[in-house]
């Protein structure tokens, strides 16, 4: 009798499988833990998800922009709670506004009675503090959607451009249709007033399907006399993603074309919008709690180890996980004889830069926030650890090696979770210094500014086989030296992670990295070296 053999999976498709079930079951928690819903609310999202289902073809950015051109009424689609659909936002508006400075930003996060409000904070006689206090803020939203929205209010002081709020109910149970009409005729208001300026609106993504949002601006705008050509742009349709998925696209591609009228943009996989709300609504926003904590990361640890087949012990849970409303550890590491006091003032320095990060001699993991990115990254660099034993004294430039990979593995570890995770790469870094030649690097900026050079030196010397030589920067400075490593080291995670979906470098190539404590005298480079020149070829997908 022959034994049917199945086929192996493809690193993608194993890739893909361990992102299903991680939606499968945050779908599951989220419908358990989501009590209260209005009457209409199904039907109202029903009406939403029909319209991204489906596809019409494969677009780009440029067929995006020549369709804003055309366009009076630009809605973007916001998932509150995912902060990088609001940074996507943020990166759209810096290439319209290139196009046409004859524009407005219009936000569902502001209500309309607070329009003074914004003009005075745009106009800085109102400080930040007064804003956000008279604004209510803290009372509707996540605090922590604040830090995305202050960089929209900075690039609209910087380019002069009004902002609207177009909230124009405040009872959180009103019907959601009513709400659309409410903010229809505020947005028809404005257009009335200023008629030769496009308005942007970034409104949550319920609203903008066309029967929602759309048709009621399209009905106060009919009993104006007015006619206003409107485009739609949805982020992170889960029908779509795995659509493209089937045909081994969720990779490759950024933005979809769903027709003439709207598009939809792919930048954040569908668990990872799941992931943030279910962060949000265990937590009101305010953060994930010890033990849960620890569950996420454990979780994510598993994950990345049986992906790489690495099996865990069984005590690799003795683990403690802390994060920033949770800084007890601190005290801890003072009283702990294996830290010197020097190495305590390192660690409390990471933490008021917002890094996360492993501290192996203690098994504590510090996450700065329980994003996936971090907690993620944090969860590879604990199985590098479990699998090739606590760092130990190096010459520096080992050292310097040993930490550029071990930063290495914990983003692509990231990537295996997040794959639309990104990182600067060479360009980039001089297009950061082509910045800074034109405008004054501030004392805030200074080591970023720094990093950038001795990173691109970095990436000169080693395309001629040769290793650092600033050792006595790097020695005289931890901070620089961490931040040099943490550049390159995500640069070459990422070309790793497309290295592998490629079939570039193997699982088992990989598994070994993991493995390797690069204990010998100059073996760190060398696997560096070894490592960049098999990627040298691998290419990065261009995104926005």
């Amino acid at each position: 009798m022959r034994v049917s053999r199945q086929k192996p999976l493809s690193p993608r498709q194993e890739l893909l499988g361990i992102q299903q079930k991680i939606f499968k079951r945050n779908n599951a928690f989220i419908r358990k833990h989501t009590f209260i819903r209005q009457g209409e609310f199904d039907a109202y999202e029903r009406a939403y998800k029909r319209q991204v289902a489906h596809y019409e073809g494969l677009s780009g950015i440029d067929e995006v922009l020549e369709a804003i051109d055309k366009a009076d009424l630009i809605y973007v689609g916001d998932y509150h709670t995912n902060h990088q659909s609001q940074k996507f936002f943020l990166r759209l508006l810096r290439l319209v506004v290139q196009r046409s400075s004859e524009m407005a930003i219009a936000l569902e996060l502001f209500q309309k009675r607070h329009q003074k409000l914004l003009r005075d904070y745009l106009e800085e006689t109102i400080d930040e503090e007064e804003f956000l206090y008279k604004t209510q803020f803290k009372k509707y939203w996540d605090v922590s959607l604040w830090d995305n929205f202050k960089l929209l209010f900075d690039f609209a002081r910087y380019h002069q451009l009004p902002i609207i709020g177009i909230e124009a109910v405040t009872d959180i149970m009103a019907r959601l249709r009513h709400r659309d009409k409410k903010s229809a005729q505020v947005i028809v208001r404005f257009v009335k007033k200023n008629p030769r300026k496009k308005l942007l609106i970034l409104v949550g993504d319920l609203h903008i399907a066309p029967t929602h949002l759309p048709a009621e601006v399209q009905k106060c705008l009919k009993k104006e006399g007015l006619a206003k050509r409107d485009l739609i742009i949805y982020q992170n349709s889960e029908s779509i993603y795995w659509k493209l998925a089937e045909k081994n696209l969720e990779q490759k591609v950024e933005v979809v074309r769903i027709n003439e009228r709207s598009f939809c943009f792919m930048n954040t996989p569908p668990i990872i919008w799941q992931q943030s709300y279910i962060h949000w609504i265990e937590n009101e926003g305010e953060g994930i709690d010890y033990h849960d904590a620890k569950q996420s990361f454990m979780d994510l640890v598993e994950r990345i180890a049986e992906f790489l087949d690495l099996p865990l012990s069984k005590n690799s849970d003795e683990v403690e996980v802390f994060t920033s409303d949770d800084l007890t550890f601190l005290e801890r590491l003072k009283s702990n004889e294996l830290f010197s006091a020097h190495e305590v003032r390192l660690i409390k320095k990471q933490i008021l830069n917002s890094e996360s990060y492993f501290i192996p001699k203690a098994r504590y993991v510090y996450l700065s926030d329980l994003s996936i990115n971090h907690a993620a990254e944090e969860a590879a660099h604990y199985i590098k650890f479990l699998f090739s034993g606590e760092e130990f004294e190096r010459d520096l430039v080992d050292a310097f090696y040993a930490n550029l990979l071990n930063e290495c593995l914990g983003f692509f570890g990231s990537k295996i979770i997040n794959h639309k995770r990104k990182c600067f790469h060479q360009k980039d870094y001089k297009d950061l210094i082509n910045y800074f030649k034109t405008s004054k690097v501030t004392k805030d900026r200074e080591l970023e500014w720094q990093a950038a050079h001795l990173i691109l030196e970095h990436y000169d010397m080693a395309k001629r086989g040769r290793p650092i030589t600033n050792r006595r920067i790097l020695k005289s400075d931890p901070q620089l030296f961490f931040a040099v490593t943490h550049g390159l080291g995500y640069g070459l995670g990422d070309r790793l992670y497309y290295g592998f979906i490629n079939k570039v470098i193997s699982k088992a190539e990989i598994r070994e990295l993991f493995c390797d404590p690069f204990r010998e005298e100059g073996v760190s480079f060398k696997v560096f070296l070894g490592l960049s020149r098999a990627l040298r070829k691998v290419k990065i997908p261009a995104r926005i």
